[in-house]
């Protein structure tokens, strides 16, 4: 059997092709590059370079669809919301020759929009933060005098599709009504597209993790985040397994029952530390960064979505670990680095000092799996520092250019004065 997993850049990318490629399945891995970091891993039986689905959408379609037929692939595995929205898009063309580990276009959608998403959240019964929708810069004013600092700011979306290519976005903060209109001239997607502006809520992490067979929730997994990247909030670079809420479990089959889920989702929550409610933050309808802990701790979520893809029976996993700890080591160092040297101006009053931060670093917990590095697959370790010393490097050479430049400027500027003074 053949699976193509696609951006192979992403962590999560690496996760799925140990974990199939370790029960057998010859994994073919693609990126927009000649190798990536699911590529160097031992358990990759062979490695694809495709037009970038994010600046080049319709030749990865036609790519997509080619190279399934050519090489008679069996499940398609996406990864990241770009590449899941394509095979979701196309999923009647590409069903013709292999199966999908995706959900259906309609249902990816509306867990995808955020708006749609709280709006239907709400009607559930699922408690949310305080939003308030924006229709581009132009609908801004009359919310002015409804709001409350500091405010979170989000797309609707996590990628904006234009004519031409996908524009990435993020959450951005604003503690002021200046803040905010500087948000909203400055920032092009903004001004032009819509937006929400909500409430902060201030506590932990928590990711409530399922797999659905058309609706039904066949699996389910919690972790909570103990540090991300960015501080302020984002990506998570050491969590913990936690059990299964069952008030949590509840909320997830009644939002993704109705629209026919199937395949992996996760739901991302906060749990309000004045009211010690969780609040349901987001829907991710794909795989997601800290999938390692997952497989790690007993519920191994691409071996399940793979065989589900396939039609085939499910062995459900009894229980699972509570308690494992995984670490990307990379993106915890850039935490650290960004709480050391950046504003603490977007961190909420239960952020750790800058002292705390740099023991909490350095100190070895017994226990704690990394997720990149293993010991029977070292080479994606050793790809990512590589990368990781070259995004560095290239920062570094980046700054001198900058500080030359402005010295140079600098200088001509001060010989040009000089020159007119003589000329006067």
């Amino acid at each position: 059997m053949r699976a193509f997993v696609t951006d192979g850049n992403e962590r999560p990318a690496l996760a799925i092709t140990r974990s199939l490629g370790r029960r057998g399945v010859s994994v073919l891995v693609g990126a927009d590059g000649p190798v990536s970091l699911a590529s160097t891993s031992r358990y990759c039986a062979g490695h694809v370079a495709y037009p970038s689905p994010y600046r080049h959408p319709e030749a990865f379609d036609r790519f997509l669809l080619d190279l399934v037929e050519r090489e008679r692939i069996d499940v398609i595995v996406p990864v990241t919301d770009v590449t899941t929205h394509a095979v979701a898009r196309n999923q009647a063309a590409l069903g013709r020759h292999s199966a999908v580990a995706a959900p259906p276009l309609e249902a990816f959608d509306a867990v995808t929009d955020k708006w749609s998403l709280l709006q239907r959240a709400a009607r559930c019964g699922i408690p949310i933060p305080r939003t308030h929708f924006v229709d581009g810069a132009g609908s801004l004013k009359p919310l002015l005098a409804r709001l409350e600092y500091p405010a979170v700011v989000k797309p609707v979306r996590s990628r904006i599709r234009t004519d031409r290519r996908w524009v990435p976005t993020s959450v951005q903060y604003a503690h002021s009504e200046a803040d905010l209109l500087r948000l909203y001239t400055e920032t092009d997607y903004l001004r032009s597209h819509p937006s929400l502006i909500q409430e902060r809520i201030s506590g932990p992490g928590v990711g409530v993790f399922v797999l659905c067979d058309r609706g039904r929730v066949r699996v389910a997994f919690a972790h909570r985040r103990l540090r991300e990247k960015p501080p302020s909030g984002g990506a998570s670079v050491l969590c913990e397994s936690l059990a299964v809420d069952r008030g949590l479990l509840d909320q997830a089959i009644r939002l993704l029952e109705p629209l026919g889920w199937h395949g992996v989702a996760m739901l991302e929550y906060k749990r309000n530390r004045r009211t010690g409610g969780a609040v349901l933050m987001e829907v991710n309808g794909r795989f997601w960064g800290s999938l390692q802990l997952a497989v790690d701790a007993g519920v191994d979520f691409p071996y399940l979505s793979y065989r589900l893809a396939l039609g085939q029976p499910l062995d459900i996993p009894s229980g699972y670990t509570v308690g494992v700890k995984s670490r990307w080591l990379l993106g915890d160092l850039d935490h650290l680095l960004l709480r050391l040297f950046r504003s603490d101006r977007d961190l909420t009053d239960l952020a750790p000092s800058k002292l705390r931060s740099l023991v909490e670093f350095l100190t070895w917990a017994p226990g704690v799996r990394h997720e990149v590095f293993r010991r029977d697959d070292p080479r994606p370790m050793l790809h990512e520092l590589a990368c990781y010393a070259n995004a560095v490097a290239g920062s570094a050479a980046c700054r001198v250019g900058l500080r030359r430049g402005r010295r140079a400027t600098s200088s001509f500027a001060h010989h040009g004065d000089n020159h007119a003074r003589a000329i006067r």
